[in-house]
């Protein structure tokens, strides 16, 4: 079986317009001459490789074919590459099955290309310290059955040295240039294109863990995965917004937020009060897209259904949509920020090289298996939910909805911890009740906070007339209908959670 040799990989997303006041802003790169590179990608008909998490390039440069394989690595800059040069533009699949991607090729596999990246490069070689990186600048073009997608990149490819190197680099440039880490690869923005994606919105894809594993190594992978989701909606949010892209960056934000609390004895350094302090302002810069999003689509669209005071609510509709184009601005501004910019850096090279790695202080709960303290985690969060949910219907709004971050602060945990467990049946009955608690806790905080923003849009820039008022009031009403069902819901299913055996025991 051939070894697998590093690729060591920064990327950064750029907007293709910017491409050469970046160039002129980076003196290495202004006088490299550019270069055309044309990578046709292959996989067999039902896409093992893909499936495998591999992904197999021919390259041509010129009169030169050099064909690559790389799999996923670590999901952020770390990959294992086979490369080798070839006579023509037909892959090698002899080749293929020495390395470990041959386990997921069929006997007769037969690959057929899948779609070509077309790229104009840039490139030159950069000391920084001890290290030497080859910095390379994209202007790209994947094409794949008739669609075609445009995209801009700059690479920062660690060639020998220690990674500081990289990463030192790595923060000078998104300080000075209009750069922004991305995690996507080229194989990736070709395989949209080939299978278009049901949604345009990234997903939290979890991590395996394995019970060998160490708390350090454990954060890292899982912080990698929030980092890579939250990067991924954010480039997205950047050209083009959607309910779902905010809900997801959303989601990438708390829950690395929420990992931060349950690894908190392992990460404690003098970088972490900032580090959560910049999670909560990025996360505070989408709250308002996503709450009127809840509004609009939820009890706004119940009180259109009934047809009742259909011209109080057209009015009340247009400032709920004119502040939802407000927050979508606010959230896209964020996403395009030069604070937006240092965060994602300065959160890569915190999780991988922080002061927390070498806290001699923290020596014990690094180095602690992570399953002990996925199964004191759990307990913890299991405990504190049912203790604090046992009278429900006497706790306020704000106490619901700290009940309800709770239920989430668990599902996140549950999500990433359940693969260190063996036992499917009680995980799916497990999660299954947690849903709902989070459900019907959820619903119970959005008629909350849905209510203050009607009144807020009934009464803003002096147009709190009587209709519009009443409007708004019977949207309240409306939802505070849903109320005592929501709140037997919840308590119900916190019944079932209680009842429920913990997969972790």
């Amino acid at each position: 079986m051939a070894a697998a040799p590093q690729e060591i990989e920064l990327k950064f997303a750029l907007p293709a317009e910017r491409l050469g006041e970046v160039a002129a802003a980076i003196p290495e790169l202004a006088a490299a001459a550019p270069r055309a590179l044309v990578s046709t990608y292959y996989d067999t008909a039902k896409g093992a490789l893909r499936r495998a998490g591999f992904a197999l390039r021919v390259r041509r440069h010129g009169k030169t074919f050099v064909q690559t394989l790389k799999d996923d690595g670590d999901g952020a800059f770390t990959r294992g590459e086979w490369e080798q040069a070839l006579t023509g533009p037909t892959p090698d699949l002899k080749a293929v099955r020495a390395t470990p991607a041959g386990k997921a090729l069929p006997k007769r596999a037969r690959l057929r290309p899948r779609f070509v990246v077309e790229v104009t490069r840039r490139s030159a070689d950069i000391e920084e310290g001890d290290s030497r990186i080859e910095l390379s600048l994209d202007e790209g073009l994947a094409k794949s059955g008739g669609r075609e997608a445009h995209f801009a990149e700059l690479e920062l490819e660690l060639k020998s040295g220690p990674q500081w190197g990289l990463f030192t680099l790595a923060r000078r440039l998104a300080g000075q240039a209009d750069v922004t880490l991305s995690f996507v690869t080229k194989a990736e923005r070709g395989d949209w294109l080939a299978r278009p994606p049901r949604s345009f919105a990234q997903k939290f894809v979890t991590p395996a863990l394995s019970r060998d594993l160490d708390c350090r190594a454990a954060f890292r992978i899982v912080a990698l995965a929030c980092l890579r989701q939250v990067a991924a909606n954010a480039e997205r949010l950047r050209h083009r917004a959607s309910p779902e892209v905010i809900h997801q960056m959303r989601v990438g934000l708390r829950r690395l937020r929420s990992l931060l609390t349950t690894f908190r004895k392992v990460v404690a350094d003098a970088r972490l009060p900032a580090i959560k302090a910049e999670l909560k302002w990025l996360t505070g810069e989408l709250d308002a897209a996503r709450n009127l999003d809840v509004l609009l689509q939820g009890d706004y669209r119940a009180a259109v259904a009934q047809k009742d005071d259909a011209s109080g609510l057209k009015g009340l509709g247009a400032r709920l949509r004119g502040s939802r184009r407000l927050a979508y601005a606010r959230a896209a501004s964020a996403a395009e920020s030069d604070r937006f910019r240092r965060l994602m850096v300065d959160l890569l090279v915190w999780i991988e090289a922080g002061p927390w790695t070498l806290a001699e202080s923290a020596a014990k709960s690094r180095h602690q298996p992570v399953e002990a303290l996925a199964v004191k985690e759990l307990d913890r969060r299991r405990r504190k939910i049912l203790r604090r949910g046992h009278d429900l219907a006497a706790l306020d709004p704000e106490h619901r909805h700290k009940l309800r971050i709770e239920a989430k602060k668990l599902r996140y945990s549950a999500d990433v911890f359940v693969g260190l467990f063996d036992r499917p049946k009680r995980a799916t009955a497990f999660l299954a009740a947690l849903k709902e608690v989070q459900d019907a806790l959820g619903a119970l905080n959005d008629i909350v906070v849905g209510e203050k923003l009607a009144h807020e849009a009934a009464a803003s820039a002096g147009l709190a007339d009587a209709e519009t008022a009443f409007v708004a009031g019977r949207i309240s009403g409306t939802q505070k209908a849903r109320v005592e069902p929501l709140l037997e819901a919840a308590e119900t299913a916190l019944a079932e959670l209680g009842d429920v055996k913990p997969f972790w025991r």
